[in-house]
């Protein structure tokens, strides 16, 4: 059975990848609602600090364990 994009290399059902959609979901609700109750005004710098801290860990994290250290 194929997931798309909620599987592993290996085509197994990822229950991580699948917490992290659920997440993003629950994340993008809040910053959407409280957008929505403040008019539009632009997000406070620390929330955004905090947002590109956030994905620059996640996304970091996986560019770093995709490496290979290749000895000469």
């Amino acid at each position: 059975m194929k997931y798309g994009f909620l599987t592993d290399k290996d085509e197994t059902f990822s229950f991580r990848k699948l917490m992290t959609l659920v997440t993003l979901t629950c994340f993008a609700a809040a910053m959407i609602g409280f957008l929505i109750v403040n008019k539009f005004a632009e997000l406070p710098a620390s929330y955004q600090a905090i947002i590109a801290g956030v994905f620059a860990f996640y996304f970091g994290k996986e560019i770093f364990q995709n490496l290979t250290v290749r000895n000469k």
